[in-house]
């Protein structure tokens, strides 16, 4: 039975790091734009690096939706 909860939790951990991962995201664009950056252009850096998808019990979430929360909250700031 322990071992079911330990799997249960450590389920749920993940499917909540993705979001995590996005917030962490949207807080750093604001960072950025504050510090005088073009987060934007920083954005940039998720098209260089390899793409984790969009896997099941993957802790981090497409490039693509990282881009597009940078540039979501960027467009709120101007």
């Amino acid at each position: 039975m322990e071992a079911g909860l330990e799997l249960g939790a450590a389920l749920g951990r993940r499917s909540f790091t993705k979001d995590f991962e996005l917030e962490a995201d949207a807080i750093g664009t604001v960072i950025a734009h504050r510090a005088g950056f073009d987060p934007v252009r920083g954005a940039e850096f998720f098209a260089r690096i390899p793409d984790p998808g969009n896997r099941f019990l993957g802790t981090h979430p497409p490039n693509s939706a990282r881009i597009e929360t940078v540039r979501r909250v960027a467009r709120r700031l101007k």
